[in-house]
């Protein structure tokens, strides 16, 4: 029998005939049944696929595409590819790693950078034009273009949800205009918040979705040592920013932890690094001081005076530009803008607690007029500047003044110079013979007055014993 071989050749796609189906039949092997046989050829019938189990972020889960699944708490979505599943994460985290080189705008993915870049050309550089006539509009996608063929037609597809309105609109936005003005109080805003209980409403739904985030309890959490949460517990959460820097200002305050402090809290960070900074200065004027000869110690330390003033022959240094002005105003330029508020007085004074140390001293509380209402007398007076007289120029009112002050008070002393050796205080040096009227009631201005006028530099601890020794003389002989 002779086999006749006929070959066609077909154009365009091959045809594929069915495949015969062979099995090996043995003999000391049964009939293959239906349901033990591994060498059937398995159905193409989607329908016909088993459901099987696969791993799917560390979980059994049944067949599915989406086999790439969000791990964040509360969300549920998957995606078939981890290169999406990565996409995604990022609006968890708020990573935004492309960004514009125009105008530095970032977004998540790079296929919306990419529709981000074409705003920046041309309007001619869009491929898709609209036909209609009189229109010429041009769009990227066809998607636009469709939007905006629709918009022609005068089609409706946005319609009023609300009962009984039934009205309809061209685009989303005017839908949201309507429901704000229509169906909702006055003032209510497009973007609503749906949260139950919560009224507010925005402009944008970047701002709701801000907005939002308020609703979510457990936002923040507090990761100082004390608050960490121990195995097995949940930590302490809080819905707002603010609320967790309250409650860290209160529970976990600024502390310093210089030794020497025991434990400081201070209300702001600020503060504590201010304070940090006077450890570093004291420190660095201790060794500064073990290596250099000891001497007098002043207000505020020798470091950081970077303010010299540029007067001949003064060179004091201050810490501050307002330091050196008014040591400028003060000494150099004889300024004297603290004036006291009293008629009958109109003492000045170069510093501000030196008036007050003389409202205290001189001018007691128990006077019927106030403070207040000697200064509000003195501000509408013609002259409210000190104003000197012949006394004044001469030193008689000084005089009268220091006599009227060792009558009425039991502290003020007299300086006892030239008389420094019938007073029982050292002196050195030759005396003049003129009387000394200043007055004092401190031994520390007392020992300033003998250094600055007499030229005598008397040791602390000496005129301290002198003082109160003189004081205690005076409230003999009065009682």
């Amino acid at each position: 029998m002779t086999e006749t071989l006929v070959q066609s050749t077909v154009l365009g796609k091959r045809k594929v005939h069915p495949a015969t189906d062979f099995v090996l039949h043995l003999a000391s092997s049964p009939e293959p049944g239906p349901t033990d046989s591994e060498y059937e050829v398995p159905s193409t019938s989607k329908s016909d696929v088993p459901s099987k189990p696969i791993l799917v972020n560390g979980k059994l889960v049944s067949y599915t595409k989406k086999r790439y699944r969000c791990t964040f708490e509360g969300c549920d979505k998957a995606y078939s590819k981890p290169s999406r599943l990565e996409e995604h994460e990022r609006s968890h985290t708020g990573q935004r790693p492309f960004v514009c080189d125009t105008c530095s705008k970032s977004y998540l993915r790079e296929t919306h950078l990419q529709a981000h870049a074409r705003s920046h050309l041309p309007e001619s550089s869009r491929p898709l034009v609209c036909q209609l006539p009189n229109c010429g509009k041009r769009f990227w996608t066809r998607q636009h273009l469709r939007a905006h063929t629709t918009w022609h037609s005068g089609a409706k597809k946005f319609t009023c949800s609300e009962p009984g309105c039934g009205d309809a609109f061209m685009k989303h936005h005017h839908l949201r205009t309507h429901i704000c003005t229509t169906h909702a109080p006055p003032g209510t805003k497009p973007f609503q918040c749906t949260h139950q209980g919560c009224t507010k409403s925005f402009d944008t739904k970047q701002h709701l979705y801000t907005h939002g985030k308020i609703h979510y309890d457990k936002r923040y959490t507090c990761v100082h040592q004390n608050c960490l949460a121990a195995p097995g517990q949940s930590p302490t959460y809080y819905s707002t920013w603010s609320s967790l820097q309250r409650h860290i200002r209160t529970a976990h305050p600024p502390t310093c932890a210089h030794p020497s402090c025991n434990g400081k809290t201070f209300s702001t960070q600020k503060g504590l690094r201010a304070h940090e900074k006077l450890h570093l200065e004291w420190d660095a004027e201790a060794q500064l001081e073990a290596n250099e000869p000891p001497r007098k110690r002043r207000r505020g330390g020798e470091l950081g005076r970077d303010w010299l003033c540029d007067v001949e022959y003064c060179g004091k240094d201050f810490k501050s530009k307002k330091a050196l002005t008014t040591h400028h105003n003060v000494t150099h330029l004889c300024r004297r803008d603290h004036v006291c508020p009293y008629d009958d007085c109109k003492r000045a004074f170069g510093y501000k607690h030196l008036l007050r140390r003389h409202l205290a001293k001189v001018h007691t509380p128990s006077d019927e007029e106030s403070l207040s209402d000697r200064e509000e007398s003195s501000s509408s007076s013609d002259e409210e500047t000190a104003k000197f007289d012949i006394d004044a120029l001469t030193g008689n009112l000084y005089k009268q003044r220091a006599k009227k002050k060792l009558e009425s008070s039991p502290n003020a002393l007299p300086c006892p110079y030239p008389r420094m050796h019938e007073a029982g205080l050292p002196c050195n040096g030759t005396l003049s013979e003129g009387n000394c009227d200043y007055v004092f009631s401190r031994a520390y201005d007392f020992r300033r007055h003998l250094a600055s006028v007499h030229e005598l530099p008397l040791e602390k601890e000496e005129v301290d014993a002198w003082v109160k020794k003189a004081k205690r003389a005076k409230l003999d002989t009065q009682h």
